[in-house]
């Protein structure tokens, strides 16, 4: 299944992405997946204590300050386009008139993300238009 995501231009760290997909008896599948940073920053390890004391990635008109070293946060963590990545999902499944959670699962996954898209771009695509 394709999973595509959506970010402001031009950013590097894309820590999500969702699918949806029509299964064959008319259900629908949703998934929410969340890169796994955990992976690579084990439980109160020196860098797991920095990033709390950060607390998270802002941004000013000019700069950037990471939680996160940039090898982690703009490329290991990353869910860049056409790549394999650790992530945390749930799915669901959820009946065709959508009124009843069918099930639930999540765990860790590897997904591969089809496309690294902008907000504009994702709108495009949803209003059957050219993505640029």
């Amino acid at each position: 299944r394709a999973l595509p995501n959506g970010d402001p231009p031009g950013c590097q760290d894309i820590d999500d992405t969702m699918h949806a997909r029509a299964l064959p008896n008319g259900d629908i599948e949703v998934g929410v997946h969340i890169a796994d940073v955990t992976h690579f920053v084990p439980h109160n390890s020196a860098l797991d204590l920095e990033a709390q004391v950060r607390g998270t990635t802002f941004y000013l008109v000019d700069r950037r300050f990471d939680m996160l070293p940039s090898l982690l946060s703009s490329d290991l963590c990353s869910l860049h386009g056409q790549v394999d990545r650790l992530a945390v999902s749930v799915i669901w499944v959820i009946s065709s008139d959508l009124k009843t959670v069918k099930s639930c699962w999540y765990g860790r996954t590897i997904i591969h993300n089809c496309q690294a898209m902008t907000y504009q771009q994702a709108h495009n695509i949803l209003h059957d238009q050219p993505p640029d």
